[in-house]
């Protein structure tokens, strides 16, 4: 079977188009102008199990959201305090802040990136 391989830049617009979001609708089967995109979940990192997820239509402060097992919770993303101090994950605040300070920025570009137009959180 032949084989055809595609530039970087063309696999980093495909990683771009699916991380957006699924289509429901194409231009062409809307109004020719605009796409109808399921609101848009970036999955930031997997890391020793830890699951770490921007959302693009969320609330204030910006923050990510930490699964791990059947827990989860949210953290700010500007100072990693937990959102809802009461749910889960409360025995591992410790090492999401220390992932936290090694991977700040990376989370403030995956949330300034995410951001829908009519967000109304905006960027940080």
């Amino acid at each position: 079977m032949y084989k055809v391989e595609f530039d970087d830049e063309c696999i980093y617009e495909l990683g771009e188009s699916l991380d957006s979001g699924s289509i429901i609708k194409l231009k062409e089967e809307n109004d020719g102008l605009h796409e109808i995109l399921s609101i848009k979940k970036q999955l930031i990192v997997r890391e020793g199990g830890y699951g770490l997820h921007i959302y693009a239509k969320e609330h204030p402060p910006p923050h990510f959201h930490v699964k791990y097992g059947q827990e989860e919770n949210s953290f700010s993303i500007v100072d990693c305090e937990p959102l809802h101090p009461n749910n889960g994950l409360s025995r591992y605040f410790k090492n999401i802040k220390k992932w936290h300070s090694k991977h700040k920025e990376k989370l403030i570009d995956a949330w300034n990136n995410s951001r829908p137009e009519n967000c109304p959180v905006g960027r940080i």
